[in-house]
């Protein structure tokens, strides 16, 4: 409203003065500011939540290259254990051979001896 002499009508006339309205802004931004800090404060957190998960993320692709890297030297020992079964399969076969070869001729030597012992 408008005073008679043209004058725009003052604060008290609206119910607040300069400094009620100074302290309701003090309050809105020390909310604004809690606000604020909260969401800082969670951002921070997630962070760190996603720096932990990072880690813990690297520390099992570690341990998984690690558990490759030992199945890759299991694999090259099977390998060689089974080539050496081989081996020892064919060592055996071959002993057994010359063990039958060897009673056969002591078998032959026992019947000449006594076959040629006789008249």
């Amino acid at each position: 409203m408008a005073s008679p002499d043209g004058a725009a009508v003052s604060d008290d006339a609206m119910g607040l003065t300069q400094r009620d309205l100074l302290m309701e802004m003090r309050e809105d931004i020390r909310g604004l500011k809690a606000t604020v800090d909260a969401i800082a404060k969670d951002q921070a957190l997630g962070a760190e939540r996603r720096a932990s998960m990072q880690r813990s993320a690297d520390s099992i692709y570690d341990r998984l290259d690690e558990h490759d890297r030992d199945l890759d030297r299991m694999l090259a020992w099977q390998n060689r254990a089974d080539g050496a079964l081989v081996l020892a399969r064919w060592a055996l076969g071959a002993s057994l051979v010359s063990l039958l070869a060897v009673a056969l001729q002591v078998l032959a030597a026992v019947g000449h001896a006594i076959n040629g012992g006789l008249p």
